[in-house]
């Protein structure tokens, strides 16, 4: 099957994700769409955020889980910086489709494991440091259930964080919806 072509219009299937993440026991806390989701936001994610503990034991359990997955970085290549606000963006830089064909994840570097890739079963992204580290996060992250499995979950003020700094307009809706869950007190069950 051509990976370029897999799950382009639906959700990831996020329960065969964690069903690989667990069984290769990966630690690591849940961000992004299907974070939010949790919570009760109404969306249909595109994707699985994760933000991994970053030792060498971990990251290697991620590797493996990214091989089952038969993942592949998904777009360009490029790096983060840090502008001068503080906010950090992604620069691109112009891929080979044989540099992405020859990719290989490096426990020894972050870089090579912060990447959107795409798998056999859909969308699943590694953001290692963009969404705030699993060191930061996973004091306050809740425990949440998610299609049968029990993962962390960001605490909501910090996916509320992620999502205001930059503001994408498909974030603003969520983040209204976030504040008012937040407001009520969250009551999560995905």
């Amino acid at each position: 099957m051509d990976l370029a072509n897999r799950h382009p219009d639906r959700s990831p299937d996020v329960g065969e994700m964690l069903r690989v993440l667990q069984r290769n026991q990966v630690r690591f806390v849940l961000v992004g769409s299907v974070a939010a989701a949790i919570y009760g936001v109404e969306l249909q994610p595109g994707d699985l955020d994760v933000v991994p503990e970053t030792n060498e034991a971990n990251l290697e359990s991620l590797i493996t889980a990214l091989r089952e997955m038969e993942a592949q970085p998904k777009g360009p290549f490029g790096e983060w910086t840090q502008l001068e606000s503080g906010e950090k963006k992604w620069l691109s830089r112009p891929t080979t489709d044989q540099e992405l064909a020859e990719w290989s994840a490096d426990v020894g570097n972050l870089e090579t494991l912060d990447h959107l890739y795409l798998t056999r079963f859909g969308n699943f992204d590694v953001v290692p440091e963009l969404a705030g580290t699993y060191e930061s996060l996973e004091p306050r992250a809740d425990l949440g259930d998610c299609e049968g499995y029990e993962v962390l979950v960001a605490h909501i003020d910090d996916l509320l964080a992620r999502l205001t700094v930059p503001r994408r307009e498909k974030d603003i809706p969520r983040v209204e919806q976030l504040r008012d869950i937040q407001r009520r007190g969250p009551s999560r069950g995905a």
